[in-house]
């Protein structure tokens, strides 16, 4: 596993063993490229915070960068290639308003068009695909649906939230890294037939055959599709509501697929 160390200013050594020491302050090397990465990413790395999402990066396998733990917290495993952060470092070092006491940085693989592409036809699943989903949370939820349901790939397009940004990665559980995925173009799924979801208009998704489809694309709430040869997929609502949030009809598509492919 790799780790990488930072000069030691601010810093004391707090144990004898592995490569621990304690960092307090806010101008370390380590807490400014945290607090950076929470801004913008490295191409390349991905930024986890809470010890779930660091659990479930191990557990696909992520190679860690940096793993930085708030004195007095605890990792959920165990290794010796870590810093601790004094509660003022780790403050400095976290975005979120409540942050839990874990954070990394990790090496991560984006899967190519073709990869993907090829990740959901060996599983005879569609291809998921965002269009312009733009905000994070439902991006990072929807991952955490797929995965949860069985989706082996997500393809995101041009207008599309980072997936691996860290609200995107908070709001998947660390599960986005269970999927293969992929920035594509339009070309690149040229010759995936597909549906389309849309609020209305489309067949009626208990008689729409997506399962079959080459690809399911989802498409935000305020922009819609920016693809109009789609067909299109329709969950009914009840008279008067006119959409679903994007996240909650990509649970039910999502679902239904898993549930005709296990039948």
């Amino acid at each position: 596993m790799g780790f990488a160390h930072a000069p030691m200013r601010g810093n004391r050594p707090v144990s004898s063993h592995g490569s621990d020491q304690l960092i307090s302050s806010p101008d370390n090397e380590i807490v400014r490229r945290l607090r950076r990465l929470a801004h913008r990413r490295e191409p390349g790395f991905v930024l986890l915070e809470g010890p779930r999402v660091l659990a479930e990066a191990k557990a696909a396998g992520l190679e860690f960068d940096v793993i930085a733990v708030r004195e007095g917290d605890r990792l959920p495993f165990h290794t010796e290639s870590r810093v601790t952060l004094t509660p003022a470092a780790f403050r400095a070092a976290t975005q979120t308003v409540t942050p839990q006491g874990a954070i990394a940085v990790a090496r991560v693989h984006e899967a190519t068009p073709v990869e993907a592409i090829e990740a959901a036809r060996l599983a005879r699943w569609p291809l998921i695909v965002l269009d312009r989903v733009q905000d994070p949370g439902n991006v990072g939820a929807i991952a955490r649906t797929a995965a949860a349901a069985g989706a082996p790939a997500l393809a995101v397009l041009p207008g599309t939230a980072d997936p691996f940004g860290p609200k995107a990665v908070r709001a998947s559980a660390g599960n986005v890294f269970r999927l293969k995925l992929a920035r594509v173009q339009w070309k690149d799924l040229a010759e995936l037939d597909g549906y389309g979801a849309a609020p209305s208009g489309g067949a009626p998704l208990a008689e729409a055959p997506i399962e079959s489809a080459g690809m399911v694309v989802l498409g935000s709430e305020a922009h819609g599709l920016s693809r109009q040869d789609l067909r299109l997929v329709t969950v009914p609502l009840t008279e008067g509501v006119e959409s679903l949030n994007v996240a909650a009809a990509a649970a039910l598509i999502l679902f239904e697929i898993r549930r005709r492919l296990t039948a």
